[in-house]
């Protein structure tokens, strides 16, 4: 519906996204003099501001780093208590900050026991505020040290002030989107489309429900409604399901047929295949679209229903068209064959994609090609109500809006 060149954000590996944390650390390790170890534990701390972490460090460097437990904690060696582990002392690892010292399972089990809102890790001693950070972990076994780096970079995106982003909600996911501008959201964020194929809600987490609100949402998943309605939508649900279980067969497909096609008509055919699917969540939605918005109001419940055939006969067409020219390529023989290919399957493509913008919005803006009829001037003993088509009399003209429309 809207092309990746219009999309305001970006869909991101956690490779990239480690390496954008790596820099905001690097940044404030250089400017303030402070050692990545303790970069990473401020903005942990500050929850990722770099703006909040700039100004503390500008302000009282050294007051920061006491309160984030980065300042040495002096610890009593007469009381036996710094010693946690009933193990020899070779191998017992402690902070920098303090002398509590622990053997790597004791570590291990600490780590798995912390909450994952935890904003800054402390020393295993309930009693020490000093903090643990990469240097630390550093001497434990490599399943610590990456139970940590997961630890920090969901840190980083979930506490994040300063980026707009998130992790994918699809199951078994790694890819994580990031918006460019904040204003953004508000036009965009109902329909996010990551690179595994799952579109979801910025606002609500929740499946991209468009053209409904996240309200709207909540409120169809908690209301029970007629078994007419229920059917339309199981029927729409299947009709996505089966969309997104023919991309998935296109994926492995090219998986283990990875010379069948270029990696150009490999996406121009991924991005119908994905377009069909965003179109028949639309389409499924627009039946909880036409349950809240359209119950009391026949002549907008009519026209939304030719809408939605005419959707479904677009749809229709172009998965025709699609899998026509998908075939085409599979078995082109010549390079002008392909080129057709693309020119065609673009195009129908673009069309479809049009056509879904402008049935989304006519939709949010509330059908206002449909007016309200007037009967001023229309002859005869009584007018139809074009809510609920009962007949009244003109006498009763005035009760119409007590009666007729909900308050």
């Amino acid at each position: 519906m809207e092309g990746d060149q219009q999309r305001p954000y970006s869909v991101l590996t956690r490779n990239e996204v480690k390496e954008k944390m790596n820099k905001q650390i690097d940044d404030i390790s250089g400017v303030f003099y402070v050692s990545k170890n303790d970069a990473t534990v401020l903005f942990m701390y500050l929850r990722w501001d770099t703006l909040q972490v700039s100004e503390r460090l500008g302000e009282d460097k050294d007051k920061l780093l006491s309160e984030s437990g980065l300042s040495s904690v002096v610890t009593d060696l007469s009381d036996s208590s710094w010693v946690i582990c009933n193990k020899t002392s070779d191998g017992l690892i402690s902070t920098p900050c303090c002398s509590h010292k622990f053997c790597t399972t004791c570590w291990r089990e600490y780590l798995d026991s912390l909450e994952k809102n935890q904003t800054v890790i402390s020393c295993p001693d309930q009693n020490c505020r000093a903090s643990v950070g990469p240097d630390t972990i550093e001497k434990l076994t490599g399943k610590d040290k990456d139970f940590y780096e997961s630890y920090i970079l969901r840190s980083y995106i979930e506490e994040n002030k300063g980026l707009m982003i998130k992790q994918c909600p699809a199951p078994d996911c790694n890819y994580v989107i990031e918006f460019h501008q904040a204003n953004d959201v508000e036009e965009y964020g109902l329909n996010v489309v990551c690179l595994c194929g799952h579109t979801f809600c910025w606002s609500c987490g929740f499946e991209s429900h468009r053209p409904v609100t996240c309200n709207n949402v909540s409120d169809w998943l908690s209301t029970e409604v007629e078994v007419s309605v229920v059917d339309r939508w199981e029927e729409r649900k299947a009709a996505m399901d089966g969309a997104q279980d023919d991309l998935q067969d296109f994926e492995d497909y090219i998986i283990k047929n990875p010379d069948s096609l270029k990696e150009q008509d490999v996406r121009i055919v991924r991005e119908g295949l994905m377009l069909l699917i965003q179109c028949r969540q639309v389409l499924k939605w627009s039946c909880v679209y036409e349950y809240f918005h359209t119950e009391h109001e026949t002549s907008k419940k009519e026209y939304l229903q030719f809408l939605q055939d005419i959707a479904t006969t677009t749809l229709q067409s172009y998965l025709k068209t699609l899998l026509a020219e998908t075939e085409t390529a599979f078995y082109a023989a010549d390079a002008l064959v392909l080129c057709k290919f693309r020119h065609n399957l673009t195009t129908a493509t673009s069309n479809v994609g049009n056509f879904f913008y402008h049935f989304i919005k006519t939709l949010q803006d509330g059908i206002v090609d449909v007016k309200v009829k007037s009967y001023d001037n229309v002859a005869g003993p009584y007018w139809l109500c074009d809510r609920c088509t009962y007949g009244n009399s003109w006498l009763d003209m005035k009760l119409f809006f007590a009666s007729c429309i909900p308050l």
